[in-house]
């Protein structure tokens, strides 16, 4: 027994002076924190298929697709998934189901960019 105290005893030692102390937490500036608003843009779908050609795109609307949205000559925006606008698309009368034809106005979209239909001008 005394030769497991004393082997125990300088393991005390070092916990009994280290103690359980932490080091402070670093600070860390504070920034104001603000509420993200919704936003007012209505989500529509995603780009399924490219004609880049002819300058047309498919969209894989989803269940929620506003109607408005869908009615011939509408402008669309397609946005990648940084929320950067990719391409300003036009609708057209093609409709089939849950997939929409667009004509390409302005850039290039990538298949996978979601569509929304923005409310605000």
């Amino acid at each position: 027994m005394s030769h497991t105290a004393r082997a125990l005893l300088p393991l005390a030692v070092f916990f009994l002076l280290t103690g359980c102390g932490t080091a402070p937490a670093p600070k860390t500036a504070s920034t104001p924190t603000t509420e993200l608003a919704p936003s007012p843009n209505l989500y529509v779908g995603r780009i399924l298929a490219i004609d880049l050609e002819r300058h047309f795109a498919f969209v894989a609307l989803t269940p929620s697709a506003p109607p408005i949205a869908l009615q011939p000559d509408m402008v669309l925006l397609a946005r990648n998934d940084e929320l950067r606008s990719t391409a300003n698309l036009r609708t057209s009368r093609q409709l089939r189901g849950r997939t929409l034809g667009v004509q390409i106005i302005a850039g290039q979209p990538t298949v996978g960019d979601e569509v929304v239909f923005p409310t605000l001008p």
